[in-house]
């Protein structure tokens, strides 16, 4: 049995530095939109949405994104010159900022005083600007949008609820509270979710290997006004599971095949992006896979896979999920944003360092 070291050391470092040298798309990528998904949920593939010039906002992996207030997007890098790449909704560069801030993997916005702050994510692993990997201690930090950094977070250890973790603190994401408090999924480490106040006082800890087996992404699910829930992805397990927000095991959704990052929730659907297709024959994760799926809130349910196979169910058994042999247009689907009108956008991982590919939604 691989170690939670080997394990994250395999999720997180193992592809070589050639692997990041910047590679962008060709004019022939660029003019040719395939459709990819199924059934009612079909997506146009964007590579060129992102317009902005690598001189003036380098990445080597484009993690996650998140919408502001302000309506424009947020997207956390783990360059070390620019941690933070701001675009407007057209994908017109705006700014960047966050130099030093480095090991970015998970963003989230919370408000603060009246006033949206951003949650930066330091999941441990630092690169430098040629693309070489080194190990650290995860940070979380609390920042204003024009980068002034409010407080970091304490760690696990600092705060007393761990003695040793080996590998150290290593955050992969947070999510805002209903009540305005912060959660963190220790997610390449001790598998714990830490609840914080915004000034960085511990109230509790729950979760753990018993129950979370890489927890990559976490989220709050709005659905129910009255009743909000915590998701969080198992990612080796391909799960989503729900828990209370205090920490009480609700429910599951298995997604075979998928190894599923951050659930998104939008307009009665989950959305989720699969870092890699899982070969259970072979008991191992296909290196350069990736896609995205979209499930049915309610029946929790399959709908689409753009970019992977067709899902199919036995019964109410969903039978394995994986990259589609013609449609391998996502390399390492590491997480997804979802915008008002359905469109996707999807961030990715050892992906020669592209910037965020839109799924434009195809009217039915």
């Amino acid at each position: 049995m691989k170690t939670l070291s080997a394990l994250a050391l395999l999720f997180c470092a193992s592809p070589t530095l050639a692997q990041y040298t910047p590679k962008p798309f060709s004019e022939k990528q660029l003019n040719t939109h395939e459709i990819v998904g199924q059934n009612d949920h079909k997506y146009r593939v964007n590579r060129g949405w992102a317009k902005v010039k690598r001189e003036d906002a380098p990445v080597i992996n484009s993690h996650a994104m998140v919408t502001g207030k302000d309506g424009l997007f947020y997207l956390v890098t783990d360059h070390p010159d620019n941690a933070i790449i701001v675009f407007k909704p057209d994908g017109t560069y705006v700014r960047s900022f966050g130099k030093g801030l480095e090991g970015g993997h998970g963003i989230e916005t919370i408000d603060i005083d009246g006033e949206e702050h951003l949650i930066h994510v330091n999941c441990s692993w630092h690169f430098s600007r040629e693309g070489k990997p080194s190990r650290h201690k995860g940070v979380v930090t609390i920042l204003k949008k024009d980068g002034t950094i409010v407080r970091t977070l304490p760690s696990p250890q600092e705060a007393g609820i761990i003695k040793k973790s080996k590998p150290p603190f290593s955050p992969c994401d947070a999510a805002a509270l209903p009540n305005g408090n912060i959660l963190v999924i220790d997610g390449y480490a001790s598998q714990i979710v830490i609840e914080y106040t915004p000034t960085g006082e511990v109230v509790r800890h729950w979760g753990g290997r018993k129950s979370i087996n890489g927890g990559h992404g976490i989220s709050i699910d709005h659905s129910d006004p009255k009743n909000p829930t915590v998701w969080v992805s198992s990612r080796s397990e391909q799960k989503l599971k729900q828990f209370t927000l205090t920490g009480k095991y609700l429910s599951e959704i298995s997604l075979p095949g998928a190894m599923i990052g951050q659930p998104v929730f939008h307009d009665g659907l989950i959305y989720a992006g699969a870092c890699w297709t899982f070969d259970h024959e072979k008991k191992k994760q296909k290196g350069g896979s990736g896609f995205v799926v979209v499930i049915d809130h309610k029946t929790r349910k399959v709908l689409s896979c753009p970019g992977g196979s067709a899902p199919h169910y036995h019964g109410d058994e969903l039978g394995h999920l994986h990259q589609h042999k013609d449609h391998n247009i996502i390399r390492h689907a590491h997480d997804l944003m979802v915008d008002n009108k359905g469109n996707i956008y999807v961030m990715e991982w050892n992906a020669g360092c592209r910037y965020p590919i839109q799924l434009e939604k195809v009217k039915s």
